[in-house]
C-alpha cells in the first residue's frame, strides 16, 4: 500500500476508533454490534496504531505458554474483567469501592492476576498506587480522567474482540496471531511483577533497571544479603538462586525464563561475617536449567556491591539494622512487619509473645501477619484458618531412619524444613537461617579447622541416637499444588452435596463459584442470582434490540451453560434466541407474527411459543365456530352413517357400536330422551335394557321420570328423588320443621334419633344441600346444626318466659335470660323471687302456697300448672297440664316421650325390648302408677289409695280461690282456634268434691300427688288386674295352682309382682 493510503487508513481509522471512544464516555453500559468492531480490525495497520495505550503485542507474547487457544481463553477472559473495569469507571454511577482493587478477590485472582499484565492495564486505568494488599488511586485524585479510561477501555475491547474472532477462527485477517506474537510495539505499558512480600518494604521508589547478560551484578532483589545472580527479563528483577527457585515457584511466573549474571566484584565488599561462614561451592560443568528450585551455584561466589539501601529502624522494638538485613537482630521480626500498637496486650501466659496488632491475622504455618481484608497468606497463600503443619510424623515403621542429605541441601534452624540447593531463605517460613549449618552434638568443634567445618556435610545419624525419627515435610511445589486442588475438590462437593439439598443443581453451585468466588454460593443464588439474570437479559437485549425482550430463564439457561461468565452469558442468550427465531420462521411464524412475544411469554420453549402462536393463527377460525348459532341435529335423517360419525367426532363416543347404541335410542317413539343425557349413559354400559331403566328413574314421591344422573339419592336410603322434590321437600322441613325431620320423603329413613347414623347422614346430607338449596336455606341448615349442637350440652338451659336458650355455667341457682332479662330457679323453673334465696324449691313452693294470694286464687289450677311438662331430653318446659292424649312430641328436639312418666315412645319397628308385643305400632312402655294407667280408676279408687296412706287431698276448692266467670274449670290449656294456637281456660263442667276442677284435671291432680309421695296402686288391684299386669311386665300368663284359693292365688300375685317388678328409682319422671 503507499504512503498516502497508509495515511488515509490511518485516518480512517483514528476516526471510527474516536466515535467508539466517544460512545462509551456518553454510554458505558453501551454494547457495539460485531460488524462495528470488525471495520476497526479488518485493517493492515500496525499494532501501534491500533492500540495506542495498550502494548498488545507484549501481553499476548508474555501469556503465550501452552497451547493457543488456551492462552488465548485465559487472555481473553482477563481482558472481559478488565473492561468491566473501565465501564464501571465511566458509569455515572460507579461502585461504592471504586477507588480501589483488592488482589484477594478470587475472581480478580483467577481471571486478571492469572496473566501478565493484567495489572499494568489497571495502572493504565490510574491505579497507580501501591497497598500492601492491592492498588488504588492516588489519594489527591478525586475523579478517573475519563478520556484515558475510555480509551485504555476501547483498546482492551477491541483486543479481546480480536482475540474471540481468534478463538472462533472468524478472524479476517487469518495471520493476525503471529502479528500479535512477532511485532513489537513502544506504547506506554511496562510489564512488571508485583511482589508483596514481608522481607522488603512498600516505597514509591522506583524500581531498578534490570541488568543485561554481562553486566556487573547487583545485590539479591528479594533477600539483599547476597549479590543477584539471575535476571529474569520478565519481572526485570535480580535474584540470587535461592529466592528465585521460592519467587518462580508462583504458577503465574513458572515459565519466565532467566538469565545468568556473569559480572565479577571484588570480594573485599562482602562483610566479614559472612564471607568467613561462607560455604565453598562446588564447580559446575554446564549452565544450571533456571526452572528448576534446586538451582546449584556458579564456580565463584560472585560478590556483593555496595549496598545503596540505607539502614532501616524495626517498627516493632526501634532496632538500628543494617541494610542488608532482613530480619531485625533484636526481636527477629521481618522487616516489613507492622509495628505494635499501643493498645496490644502484653506477652501472654505461658510464655507467648505478643499476639497481632487489631484488625491483623497471623498465618498459623509461616508466622507472617496478614492484613485484615487478606483471605490467603500474602508468603505461604495458605488459608486464614488452615492448621499449621504437623512437626510429628505418624511413622508406623520403627526401623524407619532419616533421608540422607544430598550435596547442597539444609536445614531451615528454625522450622527444620528440608531445603534443597543452596541459599539462606527457607521456603517454607521465609526465615534467614545462619549460612553455616550447625555441627552435629556427637561431633566436637575442636577437631575440625575453619576450612573443613565448612565444608562438613550433614550424615544421617543411626536409629540408636533417635527416639521418634522426623517427619518427612512435603515442601515440594507439585504437592502443594495437588493438596491445593483436593481440598478446592473437597469443599466443592460439600458445597454441591448442600446445594442439592436445598434444591440447587450442581451447575448452579459452580456456576456462582465462578462468577462470584462467594463462600456461600446458597445465599447468594437466593438473593444475588435474580439481579444477575436481569443484568444478562438486559445486556442481551441491548446487544442486539431486534430480538426483543429475553426472559429470565433463557438467561439462566445461557448463565448455566457457561458457568457464570457474564459476557459469554450474553452472547449465547442472543445466538439462542436467534437459532429459536429462526426455527419459528422455518414453521412459519416471523417476527412480525408475535414470535418474539411468544417466546418471552414462555421463557425461550420453543414447543410452548409455537403452540402459542398457533393458537393465535387459529383464534378466528374458532371464534367462528363457536359464536355461530349450534343448529340440533335430525336424528331422523336417512344417512345412518353420518349422524353415527358425527356422534363419535363431537361426543368421543369409545366405539362405533356404542354410537350406533346411542343413535338407535335417539330414534326411539316416544321420544324421551336427551342426547347428553343418552350419550352419557351410552359411555357407561352398552346394554340396552340397563340404559333403559337408567334414563328413565322414577321420582319416589312425584313419579316424574328422569335420568338417573338428574336424580337426586339420599345415602340412607335407595330411593331417587327427581331435584324439584328434593329441593321442595329439604326447603319445608328447614323453614318449618325440625332438623331431625330432614329425612327422605319418600321412606322417612334414616332415624336420627340414633346419634352415629345422624353425625354420617349430615356429613353427607350437606354437600348436596349445598349444592341444590338457596344460600338463605342452606345457611338456616348450619344454624340448626348448631342449634342442636348446643342443646346438647349439660349447661345449656331454656328461658321459662320467652323460650330462648343460652348455656349457663354458673352455679348459683338464680339465672337471667340474655334475651328477656327475666330471671328464674336453674331447679324448678319457678320465677325467681328474693323469698327463694336460702330455700329449697320444695320449701318455696310450699311458703308460695301458704303465702302468695294469687297463688291461693289460682287454686289447684295454679299447682297444676306449675307442675307442667318437662322434655326429658332437651329440659325444655312446657306450661301445660297432663289431659287428653299422653304421646307428646317436643317441639324443640322432637323428642316423643309419654306426659305422665317421661318414658319414651318408640316408632315402629324401634322398640330395643326383643319381648315388646307391639313393637310394629307406636307405643310406649309406661310403669304401673303411670297417669297413662290410672286415669281410667274413678276419683274414688284414687282417693281411697291416697286414704289408706295418709294422704290429705282436697275435695273442695281452697280457701280464697276465685271462680272463673261464666263458671268452669280453670286450668289454662293450649288451644287451637281459627286464628291459631290461644291459651284460656278449660271451661269444662266441675263436680261437687272435685275440688273446682273438671273430673280429667281432678284425676291428675290425685294422680300426682301419688306419684309424688311413691305410692303403689298395686295395692288396690283385682286378681284380673294383677294378671294382666304380670302378663305386661313379665311375659308370662299366670295361672292358679290346683285347689288354690283365689284369695291365695290374689296374694302370691301381689308378692310376685312387687318382687319382680318393682317401683324403684328407674322411672324416668323420678330422674328430672
Amino acid at each position: 500500500m503507499s504512503g498516502q493510503g497508509l495515511q488515509e487508513e490511518e485516518r480512517l481509522f483514528a476516526a471510527a476508533r474516536e466515535e467508539l471512544v466517544e460512545a462509551l464516555s456518553r454510554d458505558p453500559g453501551q454494547t457495539f454490534s460485531p460488524e462495528q468492531l470488525l471495520a476497526l480490525l479488518d485493517n493492515s495497520l500496525p499494532l501501534a496504531t491500533r492500540y495506542p495505550r495498550l502494548d498488545a503485542s507484549r501481553l499476548v507474547r508474555s501469556n503465550a505458554q501452552g497451547e493457543p487457544s488456551q492462552y488465548l481463553r485465559r487472555l481473553s477472559t482477563a481482558l472481559n474483567i478488565l473492561e468491566k473495569y473501565g465501564r464501571n469507571l465511566l458509569s455515572p454511577q460507579r461502585p461504592r469501592y471504586w477507588r480501589g482493587v483488592k488482589f484477594n478477590n478470587p475472581v480478580f485472582r483467577s481471571t486478571v492476576d492469572a496473566v501478565q499484565g493484567g495489572r499494568e492495564v489497571l495502572r493504565l486505568y490510574g491505579y497507580t498506587e501501591q497497598q500492601p494488599d492491592g492498588l488504588s488511586f492516588p489519594e489527591g485524585q478525586q475523579e478517573p480522567d475519563g478520556h484515558r479510561v475510555a480509551t485504555v477501555t476501547v483498546d482492551v475491547l477491541l483486543l479481546r474482540t480480536e482475540l474471540t474472532l481468534l478463538l472462533e477462527k472468524s478472524h479476517p485477517r487469518p495471520k493476525a496471531l503471529e502479528q500479535l506474537l512477532k511485532e513489537g510495539s513502544g506504547g506506554e505499558m511496562l510489564l512488571f511483577s508485583e511482589l508483596v512480600s514481608p522481607l522488603r518494604e512498600t516505597t514509591s521508589n522506583s524500581l531498578p533497571a534490570p541488568q543485561s547478560q554481562g553486566t556487573i551484578p547487583g545485590s539479591c532483589f528479594l533477600c539483599g544479603s547476597v549479590p543477584g545472580t539471575l535476571h529474569c527479563p520478565t519481572c526485570g528483577h535480580a535474584l540470587c538462586p535461592a529466592c528465585d527457585c521460592l519467587f518462580h515457584r508462583h504458577p503465574s511466573r513458572a515459565h519466565h525464563v532467566r538469565q545468568p549474571l556473569l559480572g565479577n566484584r571484588p570480594a573485599s565488599n562482602l562483610s566479614s561475617s559472612l564471607s568467613n561462614l561462607a560455604p565453598p561451592r562446588a564447580l559446575l560443568t554446564s549452565p544450571p536449567t533456571f526452572g528448576d528450585c534446586s538451582l546449584p551455584s556458579w564456580s565463584s561466589p560472585a560478590p556483593e556491591p555496595p549496598s545503596t539501601r540505607p539502614p532501616w529502624h524495626c517498627a516493632a522494638c526501634a532496632m538500628l539494622n543494617e541494610a542488608r538485613a532482613v530480619l531485625c537482630v533484636a526481636c527477629d521480626r521481618p522487616r516489613g512487619c507492622k509495628g505494635v500498637g499501643q493498645g496490644t496486650e502484653g506477652p501472654r501466659a505461658g510464655g507467648l509473645g505478643a499476639g497481632p496488632p487489631r484488625g491483623r491475622w497471623a498465618c498459623q504455618s509461616c508466622t507472617y501477619e496478614n492484613e485484615a481484608a487478606t483471605v490467603l497468606c500474602a508468603i505461604c497463600e495458605r488459608p486464614r484458618l488452615a492448621q499449621p503443619p504437623s512437626l510429628v510424623g505418624d511413622v508406623r515403621d520403627t526401623g524407619a531412619r532419616l533421608p540422607a542429605l544430598e550435596a547442597g541441601d539444609w536445614h531451615c534452624v528454625h522450622c527444620t524444613f528440608r531445603n534443597s540447593g543452596p541459599g539462606w531463605v527457607c521456603s517454607m517460613c521465609n526465615r534467614t537461617s545462619s549460612p553455616t549449618p550447625p555441627l552435629p552434638s556427637w561431633l566436637p568443634a575442636s577437631s575440625l579447622g575453619e576450612g573443613a567445618r565448612a565444608s562438613v556435610c550433614l550424615k544421617p545419624v543411626s536409629a540408636h541416637h533417635l527416639s521418634t525419627p522426623l517427619p518427612t515435610l512435603r515442601g515440594e511445589p507439585e504437592q502443594h499444588r495437588q493438596d491445593r486442588m483436593r481440598e478446592d475438590g473437597l469443599r466443592l462437593v460439600a458445597m454441591i452435596r448442600a446445594g442439592e439439598a436445598e434444591g440447587a443443581c450442581p451447575e448452579e453451585i459452580f456456576s456462582a463459584l465462578q462468577y462470584s468466588g462467594t463462600e456461600v454460593p446458597l445465599q447468594w443464588l437466593r438473593s444475588e442470582l435474580p439481579y444477575v439474570l436481569e443484568m444478562v437479559a438486559e445486556m442481551a437485549r441491548r446487544q442486539d434490540p431486534s430480538l426483543g425482550a429475553f426472559s429470565c430463564q433463557e438467561a439462566k439457561r445461557a448463565w448455566l451453560d457457561r458457568h457464570g461468565n457474564l459476557d459469554e452469558a450474553v452472547e449465547e442468550c442472543v445466538r439462542a434466541r436467534r437459532r429459536k427465531v429462526r426455527e419459528l420462521e422455518v414453521l412459519g411464524f416471523g417476527r412480525e407474527e408475535g414470535a418474539l412475544q411468544a417466546l418471552y411469554q414462555h421463557g425461550g420453549d420453543v414447543g410452548r411459543a409455537l403452540t402459542e402462536l398457533q393458537r393465535q393463527r387459529l383464534e378466528p377460525f374458532h371464534q367462528r365456530l363457536w359464536e355461530a348459532p349450534e343448529s340440533n341435529p335430525s336424528w331422523d335423517g336417512p344417512d345412518k352413517q353420518s349422524l353415527i360419525r358425527r356422534l363419535l367426532a363431537v361426543y368421543a363416543l369409545p366405539s362405533w357400536g356404542r354410537a350406533e347404541l346411542a343413535l338407535s335410542l335417539l330414534q326411539e317413539t316416544p321420544r324421551n330422551y336427551e342426547l347428553l343425557d343418552v350419550v352419557e349413559a351410552v359411555r357407561h354400559s352398552p346394554d340396552r335394557a340397563f340404559l333403559r331403566r337408567l334414563l328413565a328413574q322414577e321420582c319416589a314421591v312425584c313419579g316424574w321420570a328422569l335420568p338417573r344422573n338428574r336424580m337426586q339419592a339420599l345415602t340412607s336410603c335407595e330411593c331417587t328423588i327427581c331435584p324439584d322434590c328434593f329441593r321442595q321437600h329439604f326447603t319445608i322441613a328447614l323453614k318449618e320443621k325440625h332438623i331431625t325431620d330432614m329425612v327422605c320423603p319418600a321412606c322417612g329413613r334414616p332415624d336420627l334419633t340414633d346419634e352415629t347414623q345422624l353425625v354420617s347422614y349430615f356429613s353427607t346430607l350437606d354437600i348436596q344441600l349445598r349444592e341444590s338449596l338457596d344460600p338463605d336455606a342452606y345457611a338456616l341448615f348450619h344454624k340448626k346444626l348448631t342449634e342442636r349442637v348446643l342443646m346438647r350440652d349439660p349447661k345449656f338451659l331454656w328461658c321459662t318466659q320467652c323460650s330462648f336458650g343460652f348455656i349457663y355455667e354458673r352455679e348459683q341457682l338464680e339465672a337471667t335470660c340474655p334475651q328477656c332479662h327475666q330471671t328464674f330457679c336453674v331447679r324448678c323453673k319457678r320465677q325467681w323471687e328474693e323469698q327463694h334465696r336460702g330455700r329449697s324449691c320444695e320449701d318455696f313452693q310450699s311458703w308460695k302456697r301458704a303465702n302468695d294470694p294469687e297463688y291461693q286464687a289460682q287454686g289447684l289450677a295454679m299447682y297444676l300448672q306449675e307442675n307442667g311438662i318437662d322434655c326429658p331430653k332437651c329440659k325444655f318446659s312446657y306450661a301445660l297440664a297432663r289431659g287428653g292424649c299422653m304421646h307428646f312430641h317436643c317441639t324443640q328436639c322432637r323428642h316423643q316421650f309419654c306426659s305422665g312418666c317421661y318414658s319414651a315412645f318408640y316408632a315402629k319397628n324401634k322398640c330395643p325390648d326383643p319381648n315388646c308385643r307391639v313393637k310394629k305400632s307406636l307405643h310406649g312402655h309406661h310403669p304401673r302408677d303411670c297417669l297413662f294407667y290410672l286415669r281410667d280408676w274413678d276419683a274414688l279408687r284414687l282417693q281411697k289409695l291416697l286414704q289408706d296412706n295418709s294422704i290429705t287431698f282436697n275435695t273442695e276448692p281452697p280457701a280464697g280461690t276465685r271462680a272463673v266467670p261464666g263458671g268452669g274449670c280453670r286450668v289454662m290449656e293450649q288451644k287451637e282456634v281459627p286464628g291459631g294456637l290461644k291459651d284460656e281456660a278449660c271451661g269444662k263442667e266441675t263436680p261437687t268434691g272435685y275440688a273446682g276442677l273438671c273430673q280429667a284435671h281432678y284425676k291428675e291432680y290425685l294422680v300426682s300427688l301419688i306419684n309424688a309421695h311413691s305410692l303403689d296402686p298395686a295395692m288396690l288391684y283385682e286378681v284380673e288386674e294383677l294378671e294382666t299386669a304380670t302378663e305386661r311386665y313379665l311375659h308370662v300368663r299366670p295361672q292358679p295352682a290346683a285347689g288354690e284359693e283365689a284369695s291365695s292365688y290374689q296374694a302370691r300375685l301381689l308378692q310376685k309382682l312387687l318382687e319382680e317388678v318393682p317401683l324403684g328409682q328407674n322411672i324416668p319422671r323420678r330422674k328430672k
